[in-house]
């Protein structure tokens, strides 16, 4: 499989596509290299870097749904309030 410079240092920094930046100025060479080992060099010298972002992911957005919609009958509604 061919991957793109940007997907290499994706797969190499353990981030998704927004959180890697490519240096504009740094194109030509960037989009030459094809190898793991190439894209290495280009991160310790600084042509692509991890963005740090305030925010997380969207994970949250989206909701903490542990099943899918249609075993949402699953989870059991407690039957009776408790009371002392």
């Amino acid at each position: 499989m061919v991957y793109s410079p940007k997907e290499l240092a994706m797969r190499i920094l353990k981030v998704g596509a927004r959180k890697v930046w490519l240096d504009p100025t740094k194109m030509e060479a960037i989009q030459q290299t094809k190898t793991r080992e190439g894209i290495r060099e280009l991160i310790a010298q600084g042509a692509i870097k991890r963005k740090f972002t305030l925010r997380g992911s969207y994970k949250s957005a989206k909701g903490p749904f542990l099943f899918p919609k249609e075993d949402l009958t699953l989870i059991k509604q407690p039957s009776e309030p408790l009371s002392q």
